[in-house]
């Protein structure tokens, strides 16, 4: 089985590959494996937290880095320590040597023959959603991002670096897709989504809400449609103005929205986006920037905290990786995506776990939410060409 390594899409036609890593680590709430060694340690979660504060935004890495936050890790941030168990990983770090960018490899997979295991029931998603909607109506929160896992099965072990190589040679994929192997387990992700990026003295975020499916060309006509659509409307502007907070917490409050109600096109849907921006004054830490804005709003509601709070009573189980965030340092340069599109897969024991979801309002119906959350599905299936889709 190959060894640890990480990919990330760079441009249109170039992918960033990581090998040889210096040091390797999934942390947990009391201790943090050694994914070298296989060696476990005594290190609190707050021992990683403080590395992270002297980690500055605005700082130079010699090695490349990789984090991946797991959502379970905004929890204790938020207050919920008790949600969270021992057991389960909250950060990746991995520290690369070796960094080259170059085109995508010539697969030699074909396809990737994933079989459904096991779905959500409409009956189980109305309870659900039904439970949401009473917290909307007492004016709990006014938005919650409803997820359930999906999982699949491949008949056969499939080789990380092949499955990488595949992945990255499809087309139309998400501006922070990326995929790391970590020895038996394997995140792939087709994110088209930014939780933030920092440049020349600037951060931005770009939160995405709404979804419409795609069935012909004619993209201009299903915009309008979109954008006259209340529902859609008003789940962005939420997300947009909960975002923008999120960013006056870093500095100075003055962040703008560059763009509001934009279109964005991935394989098979059409989403809406902002583009909300933030000059900063003072030198920020790793650790106070994902504290601000981890996990992403659009993956969790408003306002977040309540929201992450109603989320834990309702879904009952682990998002794990999947809406949480992958942030790769490398140079000068953070970027941060939010983990949407994201499968997590157990190479030996052929499982393959895929979240999607979306965000309930008091205008949303029960049947449309529940078709959205399976085009999203679809359009991951369908990246990867899977028969039927």
């Amino acid at each position: 089985m190959s060894g640890i390594f990480s990919r990330f899409r760079w441009n249109a036609n170039t992918v960033l590959e990581l090998d040889r890593p210096l040091k390797a680590y999934i942390y947990y709430k009391n201790e943090r494996l050694n994914l070298l060694t296989g060696f476990p340690e005594s290190y609190p979660i707050y021992q990683f937290t403080k590395k992270l504060q002297e980690m500055k935004l605005q700082g130079k890495v010699k090695f490349p880095i990789v984090f991946h936050f797991y959502y379970e890790y905004g929890l204790l941030d938020q207050g919920f320590d008790y949600l969270v168990e021992d057991g389960k990983p909250l950060v990746v770090e991995i520290e690369y040597q070796k960094s080259i960018k170059k085109s995508p490899r010539k697969p030699r997979l074909n396809g990737l023959p994933l079989k459904s295991l096991e779905r959500p029931s409409w009956s189980e998603y109305k309870i659900a959603f039904n439970k949401i909607q009473e917290e909307l109506i007492e004016g709990n929160c006014y938005q919650v991002n409803l997820t359930y896992p999906f999982d699949f099965m491949t008949e056969e072990i499939l080789d990380p670096r092949d499955i990488s190589d595949f992945f990255f040679a499809q087309k139309n994929l998400g501006a922070y897709a990326h995929a790391t192997f970590l020895g038996d387990e394997m995140i792939l992700s087709n994110s088209p989504e930014c939780l933030f990026q920092y440049r020349d003295e600037e951060i931005f975020t770009m939160p995405i809400k709404g979804t419409f499916r795609r069935e012909g060309k004619n993209v201009d006509k299903l915009w309008k449609k979109m954008l006259a659509d209340k529902k859609e409307e008003g789940e962005l502007l939420m997300i947009t103005d909960l975002l923008k907070n999120d960013l006056n917490r870093l500095d100075t409050p003055s962040a703008e929205v560059r763009k509001l109600r934009a279109p964005l096109l991935v394989p098979s849907l059409l989403h809406q986006y902002s583009l909300i921006s933030l000059k900063l004054k003072n030198e920020i830490s790793l650790s106070t920037t994902m504290n601000a804005l981890f996990p992403g709003g659009s993956i969790t509601g408003a306002p977040k905290k309540r929201v992450m709070g109603i989320i834990a009573d309702v879904e009952r189980y682990n998002r794990g990786i999947y809406c949480g965030s992958t942030l790769l340092c490398i140079g000068n340069k953070k970027v941060a995506n939010i983990n949407i599109r994201t499968a997590s897969i157990n190479v030996e024991e052929r499982i393959w776990r895929y979240g999607a979801g979306g965000g309930i309002t008091l205008l949303s119906r029960p049947v449309d939410e529940f078709k959205e959350m399976e085009d999203k599905v679809s359009s991951f299936l369908k990246l990867l060409k899977i028969p039927g889709y």
